[in-house]
Parts: C-alpha cells; structure tokens; sequence
C-alpha cells in the first residue's frame, strides 16, 4: 500500500523543481499542451464526485486513492513533472477497478480503462519481473497447464495453503501479505471442471454455444460451470467445451502486462473465432467482461477483425439464459432466503443486473431480497495481492451488509467475487448463481 501523507508523499516529492504542484496542474490541464497532446485523463473537470462512491477513498481518506487523485499524478507524470515511476506504479496498483467513480463522473471518463493503460505503461518504462502481479498474471497464463498438473496434489497444495494463510505463527511473520492474501482462500479441486465435464453435448434444439470456463471455474469452482451444462442439457442446447482453452487475460492487462494480454487474447481467437456455434458463454462475469473486449484488446492487429466478431459472440451466463435461451428455473423452496451480489464486471462493466434476478426470483420466489447498497467486493483482481489487508476490510464490510438482510445463502456470479465472499463469509453460505439454478 503506498504512502498516503500528503506532505511526505514519495511521489509527490518527486515533483521536478523550479514550479509548484499547481502549476505543474494547470500546465498538463492543457495551458501549454496542444489539444492532440491532452490525454483522456487530461479531461477530468475535478469535480470530486468520484470521492462519494470509492471505496478506498471511504477507507483511508485520502485524495491519491481516489480517481481525481491518480489522474492528477498521471498528468503530471505525462508532462515530465514527476521522476519517479515506482512510486506512481504503487499509486495506480491501490485501484480496485471497479468503475464505482465511472458510474458518477460528470465527464464519463471510462477510469479503469485509464488506469490499467497507465500501469502498462509504467510497466514498459520500469518493468515488473517477480512483483505479484507480474507472477500473478503468468499463473494464469499458465493455468491450462498447471491447473490439471496441480490437481493430484490437492489436498497436499490445500494443506500448505491453510498453513500459509494463518492469521498468527512463522508464515504470517514471514510473509504477512501472503498470508492475509491466502486466509481462507478456496480449496483447489482435485478434478477440475474440464476433468468433469463431457468435452460435447449433442442438444436436440436450435441453441448452441462454446463454454468457456475460465480460470476460477476451472480449479476452484467446477460445480458452477457443471450447473450450466445441466441447465443447458435440460434446454437440449448443443454445447462445445475446447479442451486448449486459457486465461481470458483480464489479470494480465490489469497489472499492466498489456503484451501478455494480447497473447492470451490472440490465443483465444485461435480457439474459439472459427466454431460452429451462435455464442460463447462463460459462467464467470469478469471473463464475460473481458471477452467482449477482445476487439479492443487486439485493436490495430491481424486478428481485430475476427477478435470483434468473436466479442459479438460472448455472453455472461445469466445474460444468455434469460435472453437468448428464454430459460425459466424450476420454482425451489429456499426457506433460508436468497441475496444477490452485483459484480462489478457484470453490472458495471456490462450493464446486467435484471437478469440473475429475474433467474433468482424465477427460482426462489419471494424468499430473494436486496441488499441496502450495491458495492464492490473488495478483491479487485490483483489489489487483494498487493493490499490484501484493506481488501479483508472491504469485504467483510460487504459481507455485513448481506448479512443485515437475514438471507442465508449468498449467491454470486463471478469467481473473484466467489473467492472474495467465501473466503470472509462466517454467518452465510457463498455459491454461485447457477448452483440454485441448476
């Protein structure tokens, strides 16, 4: 977590003599830029609207936790008024991309967008080799591999992981991020979904799709991805699940590794553009988010054009169900009562939030109810690495929330949100949406 005091503030100290902050502020707000020269970020209008909706800045109070905040540093940074990239890199990692201030901006600054090209950049300058999110990012570009060469060793791998998450003892005095990161973290599954699940289902009816798993569902959450294909052997939906599929690449281009995204993506237009299938469906909100972004990722490459007609493609598993496949569930008797928590990827960055509703109540009936708030989980991909402490905070903030409402199951639709959730949960159970569905 960077420095916040604003009069020690290692980037602020940074600032190149012979100007003030301010007037650094007023040249890179565009008084001696040309217009070509002025970035997006550049067009921020300092309202502060973002500060009543971020959840850092709830927590520490502090401007450069804010959106206004890191797009000031950026600017500065841009016109040459700050020397010291490391630091900068620290205060744009302390975001939890959760597009809470782009919602509320007066200028629809699209911030998480800003901020992941900003760490890309200052990743070029300065390199990121062995940081968490460098290593981060190659895991899960490896995951196909490793994940089905792990899973054997389960129970062993979750025996080292319990130990290395414990709140006391040698390994939290040793690596306290690495053991607040590990706390309660979800086991790794002995067979992952792909081991499970039938490589094709033949369907009866007009529907059909590619499933992508993606790395959560994959390892920690194969019963949710095992719940869709019931849903969709029930629909007679023709179903194909590419066996070389990999990491959709959003937790490499959010720490920055813009280079390993496009290979990622690039890989994922090899595998899934030429299917014979109407959609491709993914049960994890983040992937879905990221998948639909496949054209922009790949933007000004030989594959754009495929990469856009492959995004056009893509839905969120909810998003298909009530909207291309017209699924209505079974009515069940959930006594317990049912609360829904909005992924940020979902009704953010997609704009669905009616349809696990409509699929909830559809499924629980009046036994559904609604949180106070809608808010971010406090994961945030890679900030539950680098801040895992205000991370926790974040997220048993939420989870009291959901807790107020009496409901005893949670569901969810995303896997870092189900690994946020199940990890802190005490007083509710965690599970994602399609496991009440299906």
């Amino acid at each position: 977590m960077p420095n916040f005091s604003h009069s020690n503030s290692p980037i602020l100290a940074q600032l190149k003599p012979g100007r003030s902050e301010e007037e650094g502020r007023q040249k890179v707000l565009g008084e001696e830029l040309l217009p070509s020269e002025v970035s997006a970020s550049q067009a921020c209008v300092r309202c502060g609207a973002c500060m009543a909706v971020c959840p850092l800045y709830r927590v520490t109070g502090r401007e450069a936790a804010v959106a206004r905040g890191k797009l000031n540093l950026w600017e500065l940074f841009q016109a040459g008024r700050l020397n010291s990239p490391a630091a900068l890199r620290d205060f744009l990692e302390f975001c939890l991309l959760c597009g809470a201030c782009t919602d509320k901006c007066a200028v629809g600054l699209k911030v998480p967008e800003i901020v992941k090209a900003a760490r890309a950049e200052v990743a070029g300058q300065i390199g990121s080799a062995f940081r968490a999110p460098w290593l981060l990012a190659r895991l899960a570009w490896q995951a196909p591999h490793l994940i089905p060469a792990a899973a054997p060793f389960a129970p062993l791998l979750n025996r080292v992981k319990g130990w290395l998450g414990e709140d006391s003892g040698l390994a939290y005095r040793l690596w306290p991020a690495l053991s607040q990161a590990l706390h309660r973290f979800p086991n790794l599954q002995r067979a992952p979904f792909r081991r499970q699940a039938p490589p094709y289902l033949a369907g009866r009816g007009p529907l059909s799709l590619a499933f992508f798993s993606g790395c959560g569902i994959e390892a920690l959450f194969p019963q949710a991805g095992l719940a869709f294909l019931r849903i969709c052997e029930n629909l007679g939906a023709k179903v194909v699940i590419p066996p070389e599929q990999g990491c959709c690449g959003l937790l490499a281009e959010s720490a920055g590794e813009a280079e390993l995204a496009r290979e990622q993506a690039k890989a994922l237009v090899r595998t899934f553009a030429s299917l014979p299938v109407d959609f491709v469906v993914t049960a994890c909100a983040s992937c879905s988010y990221q998948l639909k972004r496949l054209g922009k990722v790949l933007a000004g490459e030989p594959e754009a054009e495929a990469a856009r007609r492959l995004a056009g493609k893509v839905r969120e598993a909810s998003e298909f169900l009530v909207q291309e496949a017209a699924y209505r569930p079974a009515p069940l008797v959930r006594p317990e009562g049912v609360v829904y928590h909005d992924p940020c990827h979902l009704h953010r960055g997609q704009g669905i939030s009616a349809e696990p509703r409509e699929l909830l109540q559809a499924a629980t009936g009046e036994t559904l109810v609604e949180p106070a708030c809608m808010d971010c989980c406090g994961l945030g991909g890679v900030f539950g690495v680098t801040s895992p402490q205000i991370s926790r905070e974040l997220g048993q903030e939420r989870l009291a929330v959901y807790e107020a409402t009496g409901a005893g199951l949670l569901a969810t639709s995303c896997s870092g949100c189900l690994v946020q959730l199940h990890r802190l949960a005490q007083n509710i159970k965690v599970v994602h949406l399609l496991e009440i569905l299906g």
